[in-house]
Order: C-alpha cells, then structure tokens, then sequence
C-alpha cells in the first residue's frame, strides 16, 4: 500500500509546483477522519484516497485537485462535514468535493433509458472538469479492487463502468482511463472469455513480441538513416479490445487479427509561426511506405480529419517490417509527441503543455532520441470551453444510445434537472419540475396518493421547485386524492395528464358535487350570489344557452379539473360587473369618483412604464384582449390573454398584474371592497401589506373588527385600487395562500 511519501516522491520526480505542506496537511485530515475504517480488502481505508490522488498524479493536477483527491470520501463517510474542509482547506476544494460526493449518488439500473440519463447527470452534475478526472481516478482504484467484494456487486460495479465510466473517459479522449477500465470490467463480466484471451496472449505473446522489439528496433534505425528523430514504442492491444473486434469479425482466434500488436512512432512536436507544423508525420509515412509494403484499405488519416474526440495520428499497416521468419502485417502509428499525450490524457491534456511557444524540441542527436519533448505548464484549469465542447459529441460514441446529448446547452444544462430516487434512481425531469411531477414519475399511484415531500430529508411544499442532483421522497397515503391546485404549479405533461384523468374517472355525481363546491366556492370570493338549486347563472354561458343538463355536464367537467372555475365566472359576468360593487354599477354617473385615470404608455408591467415585454405566441393578445403578465425564467415578462391555457396551468406565483395604457377597456383604476378573515398573529398585517405593495395595488381604506362572540378571530376590510379583473384576482389568491388566512373575498 502506498503512503504520503510515495505520493510526495511522485510529485517531486513530476515537478509538480504545489505546496507539498498543504498535501501533507490534507492527508493527515483524510488519516484522521478515516480512522478506524476498512476497505473490503481490510486494508486501512486511507490507502484508497492515496491511491486515488497517486493516478491522478498522471494529469499533472493543481493544487486543489490533489487535495480534494485526498478528501474525497471525508465528507460522504465520516463525521467531518463540508464545511470543515472548506474552514481548513478553502471554497475551492470543498466544491470539488462537494462535486465528487453529488456523483457518489449515481448508481447504474439495468433498464437502458436508466443509462442514458445516468451518462446525462453524471456530466450535469460535474460541470468542472477536474471532478470527472478525479471521479475516473477513484473508479480506477475501485475496479482494481474489486476482487474482494462479492460476485454480484463485482458484476452490477463493472456494469455501471463500463456503460457510464468508459463512455466517458472514450468521449473525453482519455484512453490511458478507457482501457484499463474497459479490461477490469471485461474481467469481472465476462471471465471465461477473458481467461482465453489471456490464454492465447501468453501462448504467442511472448515469441510475437520478441518480433515486434525486433520490428521497432529495425523501423528506429530505418528512420535514424532518413535523419528522422523519433521515440518508438511496441505496444499490445488490451483484452477488452480484443474481444469486441473478434466479436466483430466473427472470430475467436487473436492469429486472426492484424492490429493485435502494434508499433507507435512519436515524433517531436514542431511548431512554425505558432501553428502546428505536421509535415514530419507525412515524411516518416512516406519513409515507410517506400520501405515496406503498405496494405492499402488498412491507412487511415486521423490527422486531417481528427476522431470526434479529438485523437489524432496516422494509422498504416506494412508488410515485411521485422524479423525473415514474421511476415505478419504489422499496424504502424504516427503522431507527434503532443498528439501521444491527447491520445493518452485526451482533454486532460489541455493544461499538461505551455503554450505553443514554449513549446520545447530539443533533440539528443547522440543517443537518437528526444531529450525534451515538451515543458510542463502551471496547472491552470483552462480547458473549461473544450470540456464542454466534447461533452456535445459524447453521444458519437455510445452505441446504444443515438440521443444521449443531442443538445446539450439547450436541452441539458437550461431545461432538464436530475434527481434521485432514495434509492438511486435517476428521474429526468424539465427544469421547474415539482415534487409533484417527480411523484407522477415514479408511479400514478405515488402521485395520486402523495401527502407529503421531503428533499434531501427535509419536508418541502408540494410546489417546491427541484434542483439538480437533489434526493426526493414522497410520502403517500392510500385514502388521499389528488388537489385541483396542483394543476396549477405542475411542469410536465404526464402529471397533468394523469391529475386531470383522475379527476375526470372519478364517479361522475362526486364530480358534479364537486363542481358545484368549486364554482360556489369562487362565486364567494369574487362577492357573487352561490348557485340555485337549478343553476341560474349558468343558462347563458358564454354566447350560448344551456339546458339544465348541460350545466350538469359543466359542472362535472370543473369537478373533474377540465374546466376552471375562474373561466366560467369569467364567461357569465362582464367585466366591469366583477369589478365594480352594486352600488357602483347602480350609480354609474357617481363612477368618477372611484376611476382614476391612467395616462401611461402601451403596456403598464405592475403599475411601471419601461419594463421590457413580448407578446406571447401561443395566444397573441390583442389591445381589446384582457391580459396578464407571466415572468419567465430570465425575468422577462411575457403578455398573455387571461384566458389563456398556457398561463391558466401555470406557476401562479409567477404570474403579474399588466394592462393595456390608453385603452378605453382597461383605462380605470376600480375599487374593490375585499373581507379577510383571519387568525390574527404577529406579523399578520405585515405579510398582508408586502403582498398587496408586491403587486403595487393602492390600499384605500383599512379597518379592524373584532367578532362579537370574542376569541382570536377578526375580520379586515380592505379597499384596494385594481387595474383589471386579472389583477384582482391575482391579489385574491396570493392573500389566500397567506399563513392564518382562512377566507378571503370581494364584496358589493
């Protein structure tokens, strides 16, 4: 097991420009909080982050990476919390820590869409860099591990690997992670395929590879003799590899296979006029091609036209390279010595160079070979666009998963949020999703019956906005049935959908009682007569008239949430007579007195002038049209018409008071008598005045009545200045939703 002096050594021999004080620190924290813990192969548990940092050590990390590697598992496994890592060790390591301890939660199912939206948080969540490479480095040590473990957890562990860990490491070009995951995993899933592999390579390994040495040491003088510096190495093709192109191919011999061995020729990297120079790639091929003889349909040129992960080099496979008694075709590669470690680190590698004009070529002519090939830079983490850039085109490289990313900017990181399940799994949902539409998501029934939410082992409101990588439970009751408001705040179709089929599959007379309560409800608030026993007010509802049965039908359709009470209000009163009290509509010469007339310019946004707005599409209002404003993610104000579905389904809290300036319709200011009835508390009248200024609503009178009978209970009348029947209902509803307000209503 390796210790902090092996780490330190390491860090010394890289050169590496960190503080190794400030490492030793963090080690002895990590010691601490891990004491007394065990890995599976009861080894102390410190010997895992050691072990993790010591892989890392390979992308040339900061400071802070190596920090963070050491502590990654303090936080999640011990009693020590972020907060004590960030009081030690800064905000720049607990977020990289925070980082690693949100991917911990991510845990493979068997089900493919599972996958996809695993590989989807998994980078949603990591959006630095440096927590994927420490996350690879720790799933690395983890599957050479994980022979002490037992057989079902080896198998589900190199699953999830192999499906979310090495698609990524593929994508991001870090073939020095990818294959050495890709043949641990191989191990563990498929072991009697791997044993023969394993077989065959020591049956004919060991010979072949005396000719491929000899090979490599014929092709490093053929190209001193050209004048051409280069490093070669010999190298073998991993298991893993092996098996997927004879699965392929169809075969199961490696003799069968030209690429099983293969020479790389790594030239130094040349740079003219701080660009690339790659014409000494063309000369070495040229070299060899008129040397050996090439085998046509195996060149390819990933040079001129890169690997949508950015490898790059030259692929050729010759015949006659080597010892009389091999003539095997042997696969060349050709790169230069910046195109090895992109090949190697991928987008790591970003930081492992200084800028091209630094870069070194140095040549030791004597002992052919590069003395210096490049320096190394500061491990300044400024690979963040390239980072991202990859992540778009990771779905290339998923076989099994053509829409994974399909647009990442768009559709991941601005509209979609991942949560979890208390048992890790993984729920997709748009961005602004509710507790309710991840309830819906789980199962019809956890929606129908959901009571209660907790987040990450807190209660939330049913209407709480998700976020990203957040754990949710929902508490449910069999005897409990969905809530008409929740149609209101919930996101996703599906929930709607199935709130709104509830509703409409219950027995059709509890929807007709319910209608009624509903409708009658709503008549109250908005100071209206509740219906009669035949249901007066609805005979003219809208531009027709209905029979009595057709209003039975109405009825049914607002108890079963199709139609909202608020429309059918809407659609059998004007206007004005929702607005105005009694008096008011009886005494229309004495109206002056309560109109105060608005000059403003086109659209008034809660009570101010020069407040950016747009149109909404989906309804297009127009200047005789009620409205409402909605706000939108980014602040903006989008117009509706009231009655517009879109905004009818929508976040309530999101909605605000607009009107139309200079027009006639919506010109007055109207008073409105409203009645709270409430349990008075402190801060009562507070919390009301900040939701009637929120809405810049003009309070005219206030007065206090105590009940007759005594007890806590009082009644307020308010006079409020209104723009629009939209506005006041606004108002109504968010002095509803008030703590201690039970009842609330305008009155003639």
């Amino acid at each position: 097991m390796r210790t902090i002096e092996h780490l330190l050594k390491r860090i010394d021999k890289l050169h590496l420009k960190v503080n190794k004080v400030r490492i030793r620190l963090a080690y002895d924290f990590a010691e601490k909080a891990h004491e007394g813990q065990k890995r599976f192969s009861g080894q102390p548990y410190i010997g895992h982050p050691v072990e993790v940092t010591y892989k890392l050590l390979d992308f040339n990390p900061d400071e802070d990476m190596i920090v963070a590697a050491l502590l990654h598992d303090v936080s999640e496994d011990t009693d020590r919390t972020l907060d004590d890592i960030e009081e030690v060790f800064g905000p720049g390591v607990r977020s990289l820590v925070r980082g690693l301890e949100k991917l911990s939660k991510v845990r493979a199912r068997v089900d493919e869409p599972q996958i996809e939206n695993l590989r989807k948080m998994f980078v949603a969540m990591a959006t630095d860099l440096r927590v994927i490479l420490i996350k690879l480095c720790d799933r690395w040590h983890n599957m050479e591990t994980l022979d002490h473990v037992r057989e079902e957890k080896q198998r589900r562990i190199a699953k999830e690997t192999l499906e979310i860990y090495v698609p990524i490491a593929s994508r991001l070009g870090i073939y020095l992670v990818k294959s050495e995951l890709e043949d641990l995993c191989f191990k563990h899933l498929h072991p009697d395929l791997y044993k023969d592999i394993d077989r065959q390579l020591l049956e004919f390994g060991e010979e072949r590879m005396k000719h491929m040495d000899a090979a490599a040491s014929a092709l490093k003088r053929f190209l001193h003799d050209q004048g051409i510096v280069a490093k070669i190495e010999a190298r073998v093709k991993t298991h893993y590899s092996i098996y997927r192109k004879l699965k392929r191919k169809g075969m199961s011999n490696i003799d069968d296979i030209f690429d099983v061995f293969a020479i790389r020729v790594i030239v130094p990297t040349v740079f003219k006029a701080d660009k690339e120079d790659n014409s000494i790639l063309y000369q070495v091929l040229g070299a060899v091609h008129g040397n050996w003889t090439p085998l046509a349909p195996r060149f390819k040129d990933y040079v001129a036209v890169p690997k949508p992960n950015g490898y790059r080099s030259l692929h050729t496979t010759v015949i006659g390279l080597g010892p009389k008694d091999f003539n095997q075709p042997i696969e060349v590669q050709i790169r230069t010595e910046k195109m090895h470690q992109e090949a190697e680190f991928g987008i790591a590698s970003h930081w492992l160079y200084e800028d091209t004009n630094s870069m070194s070529t140095v040549v030791d002519v004597d002992n052919n070979s590069v003395a210096e090939f490049a320096k190394p830079k500061k491990a300044v983490l400024n690979s963040q666009i390239a980072w991202l850039k990859a992540l778009e085109e990771l779905q290339k490289d998923v076989t099994n998963n053509t829409e994974f990313f399909s647009d990442l900017q768009t559709d991941l990181f601005n509209d979609r949020i991942f949560v979890l399940t208390p048992h890790g799994e993984v729920k997709d949902l748009p961005n602004g999703a509710t507790p309710i539409d991840f309830a819906y998501s789980v199962h019809t029934n956890v929606g129908n019956w959901a009571t209660m939410a907790k987040v990450n082992g807190n209660v939330v409101p049913l209407d709480y906005e998700l976020k990203n990588g957040q754990v949710v439970e929902i508490i449910t009751k069999k005897n409990s049935e969905p809530n008409q408001f929740w149609l209101s705040f919930v996101k996703t179709n599906g929930a709607k959908n199935r709130i709104k089929s509830w509703f409409k599959n219950k027995d059709s007379d509890k929807n007709l009682k319910a209608g009624k309560e509903m409708l009658n409800k709503y008549l109250e608030k908005m100071g209206k007569p509740i219906l009669d026993a035949e249901c007066s007010i609805l005979k003219s509802y809208g531009k027709k008239r209905l029979t009595v049965k057709e209003r039975d039908e109405l009825l049914v359709e607002i108890g079963a949430g199709v139609v909202s009470p608020s429309i059918v209000v809407k659609a059998i009163f004007p206007l004005e007579d929702l607005l105005m009290s009694t008096q008011q509509i009886n005494t229309k010469p004495d109206l002056e007195k309560n109109v105060v007339k608005s000059t403003l310019g086109d659209v008034i946004v809660d009570g101010q002038t020069g407040i950016p707005f747009r149109m909404a599409t989906c309804c297009k209002p127009k200047v005789t049209d009620s409205i409402v404003g909605y706000i939108s993610r980014l602040k903006a104000v989008t117009i509706h018409k009231a009655n517009c579905k879109m905004v009818l389904s929508s976040n309530p809290e999101r909605l605000i008071a607009v009107e139309w300036a200079n027009s006639e319709k919506t010109n007055n200011v109207y008073r409105v008598n409203i009645v709270l009835e409430i349990e008075d508390r402190i801060g009562m009248l507070r919390d009301v005045a900040n939701v009637i200024s929120d809405l810049n609503v003009n309070i005219v009178d206030l007065s206090l009545q105590s009940p007759a009978s005594g007890g806590a209970l009082k009644v307020r009348h308010l006079i409020v200045e209104v723009a629009n029947y939209e506005q006041l209902e606004i108002l109504l509803n968010k002095l509803e939703r008030i703590p201690n307000v039970l009842s609330v209503r305008k009155v003639d």
